[in-house]
């Protein structure tokens, strides 16, 4: 007789690299399939060694030893050997990926993925995934992916995976509900309550009343020790995402110099945040040219301007939205400051030599890098101080609140709360006493009567 498994292969104690399987006799689903995010460790690069790919990141253990996941060929392009794994076309399990969200630390290893393993998004996600590679933010190998609706249910055998709409700061986040013969599991993906859209987070909690959750898998990054101060720097009086335009707007409207943003462009929210600030100030947005492609797609509100390249060449692309949209360049900026807001990623830091920006506004909005973590954020900081800017931080979280989560966990109440995506898992601690926590190890498990045990 069948007996529905769990194996927890990631993301136990990290924030991101969740990987969880749940099989039921031939048939297994898993989800999300990303690399964790360690700033430390991207001195090893492996992308220019694309036909040994795969076989890299095993040995790196940057992805998990999985059977059946990993085609052949790629297991073998390296020299080292990795048994006892099983390639794809040495076992028979008919297996499915789905994908929460586009962050890397949910999708950067999707393309190790054995080609003929489906691999399932929402169709929002492959929408804006299909654009990111088409600017050059894809993934080192190329591969085929599905784009599924919300709340349509899709079945792998016996298994039916049922996606609901999440607010997180990514495009087309998506939590899923599985269920198996004999076990139903509630995965949040990253979440939260405090963004542009709560009203899905409410559908999904609706939904899940009628419902009896054996499994919620609910991310716990907020949670950490109080010892854990935020930087001064980084602290930020913006509490939500809809509250974003408005401070910067009231800052801009106070100041009389040129004003520069860096965000993290997988956030169509957080585009359309600096087109309105723009509206709001009557200052010109200025976008860089990847940005600016995502807002042309995407954005409800297409008023504003691109930024010229250094660089001569252009991709068709590129040319076709020089052609379309008003194009600003440094010579312009500086006659005019005060009438421009303009965007500056890290990677182009190097263009606000360029500009007149002694007294200008710097408003870091969760643009890479993302916080004290990284050793780029005090190279960062201390360029602006040397340059004269003044930085301002505009970071709101992708993640819910502490408070958030334990409301989530009193509204769900599954028999077993299963937290992970933190560095402290253990500090989950339900408001209700009665409520069951297990903390897993990488290990394979079965679902017996509110309790895993391992086999």
């Amino acid at each position: 007789m069948n007996q529905t498994t769990i194996t927890f292969w990631g993301g136990l104690r990290t924030i991101g690299g969740n990987i969880a399987e749940i099989k039921y006799g031939n048939d297994r689903v898993i989800f999300d399939f990303g690399l964790v995010y360690d700033p430390s460790t991207t001195i090893i690069q492996t992308k220019q060694r694309a036909s040994k790919y795969v076989s890299d990141q095993l040995q790196l253990n940057a992805i998990p030893m999985i059977d059946g996941i990993y085609q052949q060929e790629d297991i073998q392009a390296g020299v080292y050997a990795f048994e006892p794994l099983k390639a794809f076309e040495e076992t028979e399990l008919n297996t499915a990926v789905f994908i929460s969200h586009l962050h890397l630390d949910h999708i950067g290893a999707m393309d190790t993925i054995a080609p003929q393993i489906p691999v399932y998004l929402s169709k929002e996600s492959k929408a804006y995934f299909h654009q990111l590679e088409k600017i050059g933010e894809g993934l080192t190998k190329q591969r085929d992916y599905t784009g599924i609706n919300y709340q349509e249910p899709l079945h792998i055998g016996a298994i039916k995976v049922t996606p609901f709409q999440t607010d997180h700061d990514a495009y087309g986040s998506m939590a899923m509900l599985v269920e198996t013969p004999d076990l139903t599991v509630l995965y949040s993906g990253d979440i939260r309550m405090h963004g542009q859209h709560p009203e899905y987070n409410q559908t999904l909690i609706k939904a899940m009343q009628d419902y009896t959750i054996d499994l919620l898998l609910l991310e716990g990054t907020s949670f950490r020790p109080h010892t854990e101060e935020e930087s001064t720097a980084d602290q930020t009086r913006v509490q939500s995402e809809k509250e974003i335009a408005s401070f910067i707007a009231e800052k801009l409207n106070a100041h009389d110099r040129l004003a520069v943003f860096n965000i993290y462009h997988r956030n169509l929210d957080r585009i359309e945040h600096m087109i309105d600030v723009g509206n709001r100030t009557k200052r010109t947005v200025v976008f860089e040219l990847a940005t600016a492609h995502l807002a042309d797609r995407f954005a409800s509100d297409k008023q504003f301007a691109i930024l010229v390249p250094s660089r001569e060449t252009l991709t068709v692309w590129e040319q076709d939205l020089m052609d379309r949209y008003p194009i600003v360049n440094a010579t312009q900026i500086n006659k005019a400051p005060a009438t421009y807001f303009v965007q500056n990623s890290f990677d182009r830091i190097t263009d606000l030599l360029d500009l007149e920006v002694q007294g200008a506004l710097y408003f870091h909005s969760n643009g890479i890098p993302l916080g004290a973590f990284d050793l780029n954020y005090h190279a960062l900081l201390g360029l602006l101080e040397q340059l004269g800017l003044i930085y301002q931080s505009v970071n709101v979280s992708g993640h819910a609140t502490q408070s958030d989560i334990l409301a989530l966990i009193d509204a769900i109440q599954p028999r077993l709360l299963v937290p992970w995506h933190s560095h402290y898992p253990e500090l989950v601690i339900p408001n209700n006493p009665e409520q069951a926590v297990f903390l897993p190890a990488k290990a394979t498990y079965v679902y017996n009567d509110g309790t895993l045990n391992k086999i």
